[in-house]
Order: C-alpha cells, then sequence, then structure tokens
C-alpha cells in the first residue's frame, strides 16, 4: 500500500473513532460520572475484549520497534543487513526505512484496523445503521467492479489515471496485484449476497410489494462474474466454494429458518428460473476461455505448475524461517528483509538473489514469523472470543451474519496460499464485515433469529 494511502487510512479511522467514541458516550450521558474512567466505560469498549486484545498487540509492536536486532543498510544499490546488540529476552524488529516499509509502517496498518474494528462495535448501535454500512461497502465494491469493466472494454490496464501515475505496473481495477483485486471482490460478493436474502425475508415478513432485493442479487452476481475477470484462480475457486457451501444453508433457510412459511412458491420458482437463465446467458455472452484455461493448466500440472511450485517452496523456505525465529519473531513488516536469507538454500526461488519476497504467499505463515508467539497468542485469543461469541448468539439460521461468516471464512481459506490481509483494503473490510456481523448477532440475540422486527 503506497505511503499516501496508509497515512489518509489512519487519520479516517482517527477521525471515525472519535466520532463514534463521543456518540456512544453521550447516548447515556444520564449516567456520567467524574470518576477516572467513567467516559471510557460507557462507551462500552471495556466490555469488548478484542478492544484490549488489539491495544496489547500494538503495545507488543512498540516492545518489537524498541529492541531490534538487524539494520538495514544500503550502499552501490546493494542492501544487507546488519547485526545489532538487543535483548535476547524480549521481542525484535528489524530498523529499516520508514519509505520502503518497516515496522512503523505495519503498525499503522494494525492501528488503523483496530481503530475501524472498535468504531462499528461502539459507533453502530441498530442493525438499520449496519445496514446502511453494509449498502455503502457493497455500492464501493460495485464501483471497482464497475472500473474492472471499464479497463476490460478498453484495453487500458493504465486507468484509472492518478493511480497508474503512482506505479509501473498495469492495473486490475485499482489495485496492482490481480489477485488481490480478486480477493477484495470475492470478499464484497457476501455482503451483498447477505442484504439481498434479507431484504428478501423482511419483504415477505411485512407483506412488501417490492424491495432491494433483487438489485443486492443482481449486484452478487455482477461482483461473482468481475471476479472471475481478475483472472485469480484462489479468489475464483474459493468464492465458488463458499457459495456453493452456501447454497445448502439458504435451503435450508427457506425450509427450516423460519417459523411460518410466508413463501410464494410460484414466485420462488421463477425468481429462480430467471437467475438461472441470466447465468445461461453470462455463460454464453462472455468469454471465460482465459479463466478457463488457467484453471486447467492448474489442474493439469497440480503442484508442477510454476505458480504454485514457486509457492510450495516459498512456503518450505518460511516454514525454516519460523522455526528459526518463531519465538521472538522478526518484528511486523520484517519478513521481506529476512526472508531473503532463507531462500538461499531454495535456488528455484532466490535465483542468485534476483528475486526479492515481500511476502510468503502464506499469510498464518508470515504473521506467525513477524509477531511471534506472544503476538500470535493475541491474535489466536481474539479469534476464540468471536468464534465463542457467535456460538453463544445461536446465529445459525441469521441471514446476514451467516454470509458475512462465509465470506470472511473463505478470505482466510484465500490467505493459506496468497498474501490478501497483507492489502490493508481487504484486511480493513475484512474487520468491518466480521464486527458487523458480531455486532448483528448481538442485536439479534433476543429475537427469533429471522425475527419480524428485524426492521429495526
Amino acid at each position: 500500500m503506497l505511503l499516501a494511502g496508509q497515512i489518509w487510512s489512519l487519520v479516517l479511522a482517527i477521525i471515525g473513532f472519535v466520532c463514534a467514541f463521543q456518540a456512544r458516550a453521550s447516548v447515556d450521558s444520564h449516567e456520567a460520572s467524574d470518576e477516572p474512567g467513567s467516559l471510557l466505560r460507557r462507551s462500552g469498549l471495556t466490555r469488548f475484549p478484542p478492544f484490549w486484545l488489539g491495544l496489547g498487540l500494538l503495545v507488543y509492536l512498540l516492545i518489537q520497534a524498541a529492541n531490534p536486532s538487524f539494520k538495514y543498510a544500503t550502499s552501490g544499490g546493494r542492501w544487507w543487513l546488519v547485526t545489532v546488540r538487543n535483548r535476547a529476552w524480549l521481542p525484535t524488529s528489524i530498523e529499516s526505512p520508514f519509505l520502503q516499509f518497516n515496522l512503523w509502517r505495519q503498525f499503522i496498518i494494525y492501528i488503523s484496523a483496530w481503530l475501524v474494528m472498535c468504531s462499528v462495535w461502539i459507533g453502530f448501535t441498530s442493525r438499520r445503521a449496519l445496514r446502511i454500512l453494509l449498502t455503502v461497502l457493497v455500492l464501493n465494491a460495485v464501483a471497482v467492479g464497475a472500473l474492472l469493466v471499464i479497463q476490460q472494454l478498453t484495453a487500458d490496464h493504465r486507468i484509472p489515471w492518478p493511480i497508474a501515475g503512482w506505479t509501473a505496473l498495469d492495473l486490475t481495477a485499482c489495485f496492482a496485484n490481480r489477485n488481490l483485486a480478486g480477493a477484495y471482490l470475492a470478499l464484497s460478493v457476501f455482503p451483498t449476497i447477505a442484504l439481498a436474502i434479507w431484504f428478501q425475508d423482511f419483504g415477505e415478513r411485512t407483506l412488501k410489494k417490492s424491495t432491494p432485493a433483487g438489485i443486492f442479487a443482481l449486484s452478487a452476481w455482477f461482483l461473482a462474474t468481475v471476479v472471475v475477470f481478475t483472472l485469480s484462480r484462489g479468489a475464483t475457486l474459493m468464492m465458488a466454494g463458499a457459495i456453493v457451501m452456501l447454497g445448502p444453508w439458504f435451503f435450508g433457510l427457506r425450509r427450516w429458518g423460519r417459523p411460518a412459511k410466508t413463501t410464494n412458491r410460484i414466485l420462488g420458482f421463477v425468481t429462480i428460473a430467471i437467475f438461472g437463465l441470466l447465468i445461461c446467458v453470462t455463460i454464453q455472452s462472455l468469454d471465460f476461455t482465459e479463466m478457463l484455461s488457467r484453471i486447467d493448466q492448474l489442474a493439469v500440472q497440480k503442484e508442477s505448475e510454476p505458480s504454485v511450485h514457486a509457492r510450495l517452496v516459498a512456503r518450505a523456505a518460511a516454514l525454516d524461517m519460523l522455526r528459526a525465529t518463531g519465538g521472538r519473531g522478526v518484528g511486523a513488516g520484517g519478513f521481506r528483509f529476512l526472508f531473503t536469507e532463507y531462500a538461499k538454500k531454495y535456488p528455484e526461488i532466490y535465483r542468485n538473489g534476483t528475486v526479492f519476497w515481500e511476502h510468503a504467499h502464506c499469510d498464518w505463515l508470515e504473521v506467525a514469523i513477524e509477531l511471534g508467539v506472544i503476538g500470535d497468542l493475541a491474535l489466536l485469543s481474539g479469534a476464540l472470543w468471536w468464534v465463542s461469541h457467535f456460538v453463544r448468539s445461536k446465529i445459525y439460521w441469521n441471514p446476514v451474519v451467516i454470509p458475512l461468516l462465509f465470506g470472511c471464512f473463505q478470505t482466510m481459506a484465500h490467505a493459506a496460499f496468497d498474501f490478501p490481509f497483507q492489502c490493508p483494503a481487504i484486511m480493513f473490510t475484512w474487520v468491518v464485515l466480521i464486527t458487523v456481523a458480531g455486532k448483528w448477532a448481538k442485536l439479534s440475540a433476543g429475537d427469533s433469529e429471522i425475527e419480524p422486527a428485524a426492521g429495526r
């Protein structure tokens, strides 16, 4: 991510957090107290475990920054790492240039994501507000997808021009990497599906003549089609797999997930027929040859396919690095600088030092290598809290929460062989979706899971 984008993300995250904090704290102003920490308690943050876990992780990163074990040095166009004295019992990091990338750049990303998560949790106190937030995310994704369509139609991958001026690479929508563009759009398919299902269900229960459900369904179809044209095999396969697994849940929702049968079966069959026809027309009209050839190449060559083979070798080198440094970690943002030492053992990916691996193409390995045991435990604790929160909320037939979780899980699966979470746009969107799902589950806890009062 460009430095300017990181700075703007941090500024907007801070503004959003301050607004959410003040708004939430003022709701219960009648309980105001002069005791220290009263404002923080009224905001609800003290009862939100990810707030404390995230704060602890940020403090941990500061300790890493204060105890570097390597320093980046350069001369005559070449660079290397110099060992520096450090405390062996403390987590460590690599001291490198801010403009190139270092711990502080990664710190900006982490703190921005943490602020966004806290802002959504305390600032959005009704399901109506959460729906508006999801709608904004969907509109943004549709705009990104439309930009990709324009690029395909004009065969000009240097637009939008302001962004093209910052990189020499061809753009996929507004991403410099097609796999990241695919991962972002694939993730965005699922809030679109969630809104389509919710509006359909709400319309049936309130006997409304029309709802935006069809618009969101068409938007989901559009985004899913655009994912294919990013030519990202990983994003396409993960999205398709998640949609296929979501299908049986949806049919179960229609049959068993409601207390009363309010569905017009004829209308349901007509809707399915229309969308089936639309899918067939799409397949017949659009040229999927390039994407199909890439998937066919993957199916035939399997592990010997060049991209797959390189990633498998890189994973082996990253595992060596994890075994050597996993206890203390190498510092947030430090993987790219130290990985070269372990890649030297694998000529297929080292290539006499001509290839610079910024990422491990496996986020789970890269994060574990950078953060060390303590940082990994903080993230794992947060994950366990979210799991327990959803289990306690009994969200099995919730028409919004379940599609959002499917979307989040497919991105997590994608992260096992790529680096979607190294892209702040994807990370922030993922954080927003998991927090919206958690907040929606909390607000729905006292209702039947597909409640008539869902219009609140």
